[in-house]
Protein backbone atom coordinates (compact mmCIF):
# COMPACT_ATOMS: atom_id res chain seq x y z
CA UNK A 1 0.00 0.00 0.00
CA UNK A 2 1.43 3.43 -0.86
CA UNK A 3 1.98 5.83 2.04
CA UNK A 4 -0.45 8.73 1.77
CA UNK A 5 -0.27 10.39 5.18
CA UNK A 6 2.40 13.01 5.98
CA UNK A 7 5.47 11.82 7.87
CA UNK A 8 6.40 14.43 10.47
CA UNK A 9 10.09 14.57 11.35
CA UNK A 10 11.49 16.79 14.10
CA UNK A 11 14.92 17.84 15.24
CA UNK A 12 15.63 17.70 18.98
CA UNK A 13 18.10 20.43 19.97
CA UNK A 14 16.65 23.95 20.15
CA UNK A 15 13.34 22.58 18.88
CA UNK A 16 12.03 20.17 21.52
CA UNK A 17 14.82 20.73 24.01
CA UNK A 18 16.77 23.95 24.35
CA UNK A 19 20.48 23.52 25.05
CA UNK A 20 23.17 25.88 26.27
CA UNK A 21 26.80 24.80 25.94
CA UNK A 22 27.71 27.90 27.92
CA UNK A 23 26.65 26.03 31.06
CA UNK A 24 29.24 23.37 30.28
CA UNK A 25 32.00 25.88 29.59
CA UNK A 26 31.26 27.64 32.88
CA UNK A 27 31.82 24.41 34.78
CA UNK A 28 35.08 23.65 33.01
CA UNK A 29 36.65 27.10 33.22
CA UNK A 30 37.44 27.21 36.98
CA UNK A 31 38.80 23.65 36.86
CA UNK A 32 41.47 24.12 34.20
CA UNK A 33 44.59 26.17 33.51
CA UNK A 34 43.46 27.51 30.13
CA UNK A 35 40.01 28.99 30.69
CA UNK A 36 40.61 31.31 27.73
CA UNK A 37 40.48 28.42 25.23
CA UNK A 38 37.77 26.22 26.76
CA UNK A 39 35.16 26.70 24.04
CA UNK A 40 37.64 26.30 21.17
CA UNK A 41 39.16 23.20 22.75
CA UNK A 42 35.80 21.52 23.32
CA UNK A 43 34.79 21.94 19.69
CA UNK A 44 38.16 20.86 18.32
CA UNK A 45 37.96 17.61 20.27
CA UNK A 46 34.25 17.18 19.57
CA UNK A 47 35.05 17.11 15.88
CA UNK A 48 38.25 15.04 16.10
CA UNK A 49 36.76 12.41 18.46
CA UNK A 50 33.71 12.05 16.18
CA UNK A 51 31.39 11.34 19.10
CA UNK A 52 28.46 12.60 17.02
CA UNK A 53 29.19 9.63 14.72
CA UNK A 54 29.65 7.06 17.45
CA UNK A 55 33.22 7.88 18.50
CA UNK A 56 34.56 7.11 21.96
CA UNK A 57 33.45 9.54 24.66
CA UNK A 58 36.42 8.78 26.90
CA UNK A 59 38.78 9.82 24.09
CA UNK A 60 36.84 13.08 23.82
CA UNK A 61 37.26 13.61 27.57
CA UNK A 62 40.96 12.71 27.61
CA UNK A 63 41.74 15.08 24.77
CA UNK A 64 40.06 18.00 26.51
CA UNK A 65 41.52 17.13 29.91
CA UNK A 66 45.03 16.99 28.44
CA UNK A 67 44.77 20.21 26.43
CA UNK A 68 43.25 22.23 29.27
CA UNK A 69 45.00 20.52 32.20
CA UNK A 70 41.49 19.88 33.46
CA UNK A 71 40.98 18.83 37.07
CA UNK A 72 37.65 17.00 36.66
CA UNK A 73 37.01 13.25 36.74
CA UNK A 74 35.25 11.55 33.84
CA UNK A 75 31.89 11.05 35.56
CA UNK A 76 31.70 14.69 36.62
CA UNK A 77 32.73 15.77 33.13
CA UNK A 78 30.01 13.61 31.55
CA UNK A 79 27.39 15.13 33.85
CA UNK A 80 28.55 18.68 33.14
CA UNK A 81 28.57 17.96 29.40
CA UNK A 82 25.05 16.53 29.47
CA UNK A 83 23.18 18.74 31.94
CA UNK A 84 22.66 21.57 29.47
CA UNK A 85 19.08 20.89 28.30
CA UNK A 86 15.70 22.37 29.20
CA UNK A 87 12.34 21.35 27.79
CA UNK A 88 10.54 23.52 25.25
CA UNK A 89 7.15 22.64 26.72
CA UNK A 90 4.98 24.47 24.14
CA UNK A 91 6.79 22.67 21.33
CA UNK A 92 6.42 19.30 23.03
CA UNK A 93 2.68 19.94 23.16
CA UNK A 94 2.64 20.84 19.46
CA UNK A 95 4.30 17.51 18.61
CA UNK A 96 1.70 15.67 20.70
CA UNK A 97 -1.01 17.20 18.52
CA UNK A 98 0.64 16.40 15.20
CA UNK A 99 -0.77 13.25 13.54
CA UNK A 100 1.41 10.16 13.59
CA UNK A 101 3.71 8.81 12.35
CA UNK A 102 6.40 11.02 13.86
CA UNK A 103 10.16 10.58 13.82
CA UNK A 104 13.04 12.27 15.61
CA UNK A 105 16.16 13.14 13.57
CA UNK A 106 19.08 14.52 15.57
CA UNK A 107 22.80 15.16 15.36
CA UNK A 108 23.76 14.05 18.85
CA UNK A 109 26.05 11.72 20.79
CA UNK A 110 25.62 8.83 23.19
CA UNK A 111 26.19 10.89 26.36
CA UNK A 112 23.55 13.44 25.43
CA UNK A 113 21.09 10.83 24.18
CA UNK A 114 21.42 8.80 27.38
CA UNK A 115 20.86 11.97 29.40
CA UNK A 116 17.77 13.32 27.66
CA UNK A 117 16.17 9.88 27.50
CA UNK A 118 16.39 9.70 31.30
CA UNK A 119 15.84 13.38 32.10
CA UNK A 120 12.97 13.98 29.66
CA UNK A 121 11.14 10.65 29.37
CA UNK A 122 8.05 12.44 28.06
CA UNK A 123 9.87 12.89 24.73
CA UNK A 124 10.17 9.18 23.99
CA UNK A 125 6.51 8.25 23.45
CA UNK A 126 6.04 11.21 21.10
CA UNK A 127 7.86 9.35 18.34
CA UNK A 128 7.50 6.20 16.31
CA UNK A 129 11.21 6.03 15.55
CA UNK A 130 14.54 7.73 16.20
CA UNK A 131 17.43 8.43 13.84
CA UNK A 132 20.40 9.63 15.87
CA UNK A 133 23.71 10.51 14.27
CA UNK A 134 25.90 8.57 16.69
CA UNK A 135 23.87 5.41 16.04
CA UNK A 136 23.88 5.58 12.24
CA UNK A 137 27.35 7.10 11.67
CA UNK A 138 26.12 10.06 9.63
CA UNK A 139 25.15 13.65 10.42
CA UNK A 140 22.88 16.25 8.93
CA UNK A 141 23.21 17.65 6.29
CA UNK A 142 24.52 14.38 4.77
CA UNK A 143 22.04 12.58 2.57
CA UNK A 144 22.54 9.24 4.31
CA UNK A 145 20.92 10.32 7.56
CA UNK A 146 17.77 11.58 5.83
CA UNK A 147 17.53 8.31 3.92
CA UNK A 148 17.71 6.44 7.24
CA UNK A 149 14.45 8.12 8.21
CA UNK A 150 12.89 7.02 4.92
CA UNK A 151 13.93 3.45 5.64
CA UNK A 152 12.08 3.62 8.95
CA UNK A 153 9.00 5.38 7.64
CA UNK A 154 8.69 3.36 4.44
CA UNK A 155 7.53 6.54 2.71
CA UNK A 156 8.89 8.38 -0.33
CA UNK A 157 10.81 11.64 0.23
CA UNK A 158 7.95 13.98 -0.63
CA UNK A 159 5.78 12.65 2.21
CA UNK A 160 8.23 13.89 4.87
CA UNK A 161 7.71 17.24 6.61
CA UNK A 162 10.85 18.18 8.54
CA UNK A 163 11.33 20.79 11.27
CA UNK A 164 14.87 21.91 12.22
CA UNK A 165 16.23 25.13 13.69
CA UNK A 166 19.32 25.06 11.44
CA UNK A 167 18.68 26.54 8.00
CA UNK A 168 21.38 24.38 6.37
CA UNK A 169 19.74 21.17 7.59
CA UNK A 170 16.28 22.22 6.44
CA UNK A 171 17.71 23.22 3.05
CA UNK A 172 19.40 19.81 2.70
CA UNK A 173 16.10 18.08 3.41
CA UNK A 174 14.48 20.06 0.59
CA UNK A 175 17.35 19.12 -1.72
CA UNK A 176 16.65 15.45 -0.96
CA UNK A 177 12.97 15.80 -1.82
CA UNK A 178 11.45 16.53 1.59
CA UNK A 179 9.33 19.47 2.66
CA UNK A 180 11.08 21.38 5.42
CA UNK A 181 10.61 24.26 7.85
CA UNK A 182 13.28 26.21 9.68
CA UNK A 183 12.05 26.44 13.26
CA UNK A 184 11.99 29.99 14.64
CA UNK A 185 9.11 29.68 17.10
CA UNK A 186 6.05 27.63 17.97
CA UNK A 187 3.38 29.96 16.56
CA UNK A 188 5.10 30.27 13.20
CA UNK A 189 5.69 26.52 13.02
CA UNK A 190 2.03 25.67 13.64
CA UNK A 191 1.02 27.90 10.73
CA UNK A 192 3.69 26.50 8.42
CA UNK A 193 2.85 22.88 9.27
CA UNK A 194 -0.81 23.46 8.48
CA UNK A 195 0.06 25.13 5.19
CA UNK A 196 2.50 22.41 4.14
CA UNK A 197 0.05 19.60 4.87
CA UNK A 198 -2.39 21.16 2.41
CA UNK A 199 0.22 20.97 -0.37
CA UNK A 200 0.73 17.22 -0.13
CA UNK A 201 -0.56 15.39 -3.20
Amino acid sequence: MPVTQPIHVFDLGNVLLFFDFGLFYEKLAPRCRRADIVERTVWEHYRSSRIARGGDFESFYRGIASTLSLDMPLDEFRLAFSDIFTANEPMIEVVRQVPRPRFLLSNTNAAHADWWRRRFPEVLPLFDGFVLSHEVGAEKPEEAIYREVEQLSGAPPDRHIFTDDVAEFAAAAREFGWRAIQFTGVEDLVKQLAALRTTLP
